[in-house]
């Protein structure tokens, strides 16, 4: 007897081993997956650009009848909408991040933090991550990528106060998980092109809009009363109308970037990530029933709702709607989808 147990034993370490490999194996998987995701969303995008606005001042050059000009003007258009993202990019969403960087130390629960520590010790993670707790009954968290390199998680107060230790570590372990995975800076990306939304409402300290909710309008305003003093200089008519299209085609496609951007991400966001998220969680953890309890919980827990905006319900631990129904961005996977992969990775798992 004692042989055979240690046999099991033995086989019982091989095959944890094995999953654990393979669990990294994808991980490392889908980081490279991620910034390949990234490459097609940008590259994508501006083939459709390049597409839209060409056609767009083809058709102005024409109907207004101007036989030079197309190309100098296509040039400018293009260099003027590539000054526009840039600093949409790297001011508009910045600006949140930082102030979520900057915000003073929160009063977090203590139960948190320990679970946060934990499942940075178990997963060998080093990087400065900032733990801010939502007041908010609902079982929830999400992550989000820092401009300084660090990473904020914003973990609900009803993790502390619905959730049993292990569960909570476990919750924290997928943040951790995701954040290994390169899944927290894909996001972090798609908030500082689409927009924040309601983030800075999630704190009185960030409730304020700030200067990257009207950067897009400052700049065509700018670009505007540039173009209109250009114009006014100018005797010919016809020519003030062509300048005017023009600013007008722009002004449609800059209002455009954040939608686009956001459709592109819906495209290419990958539902494997809350899977593999969740079988991270599980070896940081060593507790697959933990995380699947708390899955199971944070499903269950239908009467409080956490509801972010669509830009940011891809990263909820927890579907906003209901158990089985939610799909945003037609990619998040179902409670019940998630539980269930968890089984498969883990007979031993019997509910």
């Amino acid at each position: 007897m004692p042989s055979l147990d240690r046999r099991r034993l033995s086989r019982n370490a091989a095959k944890e081993t094995g999953m654990k490999r393979k669990c990294r194996e994808d991980i490392y998987t889908l980081v490279a997956r991620n910034r390949l995701r990234l490459a097609a969303v940008f590259s994508l995008f501006s083939a459709l650009f390049l597409a839209l606005s060409g056609m767009g001042v083809y058709l102005i050059h024409r109907l207004m009848r101007l036989r030079s000009g197309f190309w100098p003007v296509l040039l400018l258009f293009w260099l003027a909408y590539l000054l526009f993202a840039v600093l949409y990019y790297g001011l508009g969403g910045r600006w949140i991040l930082r102030r979520v960087a900057t915000l003073p130390p929160w009063r977090t629960d203590r139960n948190l933090e320990d679970a946060l520590t934990a499942s940075k010790l178990g997963a060998g993670l080093w990087k400065r991550i900032r733990l801010l707790e939502i007041p908010h009954p609902d079982i929830n968290s999400f992550s989000v990528s820092l401009p300084d390199g660090s990473y904020a998680v914003f973990v609900t107060r009803g993790v502390a106060e619905k959730l049993p230790p292990r569960e909570r570590e476990a919750v924290l372990a997928h943040e951790v998980s995701h954040i290994l995975a390169g899944d927290t800076a894909f996001q972090s990306v798609l908030l500082r092109l689409v927009g924040p939304g309601d983030l800075a409402h999630l704190h009185a300290a960030a409730a304020s809009s700030g200067p990257g909710t009207k950067l897009p309008l400052a700049l065509l305003l700018g670009l505007a009363v540039m173009i209109s003093l250009a114009v006014r200089g100018n005797a010919n008519p016809s020519m003030a109308t062509y300048l005017a299209a023009v600013l007008l085609l722009f002004a449609l496609l800059a209002s455009a970037l954040p939608f686009l951007m956001h459709r592109l991400m819906r495209l290419f966001l990958d539902r494997e990530r809350e899977y593999l998220a969740d079988l991270q969680a599980s070896f940081i953890t060593r507790d697959p029933e933990a995380m699947y309890l708390a899955l199971k919980h944070a499903a269950e827990d239908v009467r409080d709702v956490l509801v972010l905006p669509s830009n940011l319900d891809a990263v909820l631990f927890h579907p906003v709607v209901d158990f089985t129904s939610f799909r945003p961005f037609r990619t998040q996977p179902t409670m019940a989808d998630r539980m269930r992969r968890l089984r498969e990775s883990f007979p031993e798992l019997r509910f």
